[in-house]
């Protein structure tokens, strides 16, 4: 048995459905089906019985369960031991993440972190793109990343939530909403850097789209663009949570289809600080998916 199973059949246990805990855990639900039923012929036990449309436990599984936490428990404590070896490790967090995403978390996750944990310092480290983000965890000059997912293998991962990309233009634009994506052809548009990872991102859009905006305005500096769609230079793809508060001098629209993507904090397989685990567990006590290795 892995770690992982141990981790779904927590889950179950504690959502009675498999639905349930694989929205939890940000996995799809036949592979957390198949994973349980595969421990369930190891150990030659029935774990769970359906009632109505939930899944309780049997007396075998709540035994399994009792002792899955004991193991994960131990893990953590295992974790601890390592890291309370060495003093210098995990005095601060080092949270690794772009400009625009240390917006959302100074904004939305510190302030409460700072009344819950004020014995947790965190050091917000600004990079310019995702492959700087994922060199900085493997080369342990930071402990965490606040990222746009989906994450590449080998990291531990907790979504945070889902957010909605939106197209914010200048007030006198013409455009309907929702907008469709055919409607940014010919748009004069805002756009990152020619060469950085975000631009990749935002032309694979537009090619995807078959559209080919005019470009009006490079830059990476993302405090800039509401000034400069607000002063007509153009139009942005940004996050919708982020462009409201300028709503009474932009014009925020919703894209059809819709655009959503995911941010969650991503970090290495090795031990995890007392500090981490706790940025980790307040995180997900405020609605957030439980880690899960990808």
């Amino acid at each position: 048995m892995t770690l992982q199973q141990l981790r779904y059949l927590i889950a179950v246990a504690e959502h009675g459905s498999m639905t349930g805990a694989a929205q939890e855990l940000f996995v799809v639900q036949p592979a957390l089906s198949r994973s349980m039923q595969s421990l369930e012929r190891e150990l030659g036990v029935t774990l769970f019985t359906r009632i109505g449309r939930g899944l309780v436990p049997t007396p075998a599984g709540l035994q399994v369960v009792a002792l899955a936490r004991k193991v994960l428990g131990g893990i953590h404590a295992i974790e601890d031991s390592v890291r309370a070896e060495d003093p210098k490790r995990g005095a601060t967090v080092r949270l690794a993440t772009t400009a625009t995403l240390a917006i959302e978390f100074t904004r939305g996750l510190l302030p409460g972190l700072d009344k819950v944990h004020p014995e947790v310092t965190v050091k917000v480290e600004r990079h310019d793109s995702r492959v700087g983000l994922f060199a900085s965890l493997r080369a342990d000059t930071a402990d965490i990343a606040l990222v746009d997912l989906p994450a590449p293998g080998g990291f531990q991962v907790l979504p945070l939530r889902r957010y909605e990309v939106v197209l914010v233009s200048p007030r006198q634009t013409l455009l309907p909403d929702p907008v469709a994506w055919t409607d940014l052809d010919g748009l004069p548009m805002i756009l990152p850097s020619r060469g950085s990872d975000r631009r990749a991102d935002i032309e694979l859009l537009f090619a995807t789209a078959g559209v080919r905006p005019v470009v009006a305005m490079e830059t990476d500096e993302r405090g800039a663009w509401m000034p400069c769609v607000a002063a007509g230079h153009g139009s942005v793809l940004w996050y919708a949570d982020l462009a409201q508060p300028f709503a009474s001098t932009v014009s925020v629209r919703s894209m059809s289809p819709r655009l959503v993507r995911s941010v969650g904090l991503v970090r290495g397989r090795g031990p995890m600080s007392r500090d981490v685990r706790s940025l980790l567990d307040f995180a997900r006590r405020q609605g957030v998916q439980s880690c899960e290795y990808v």
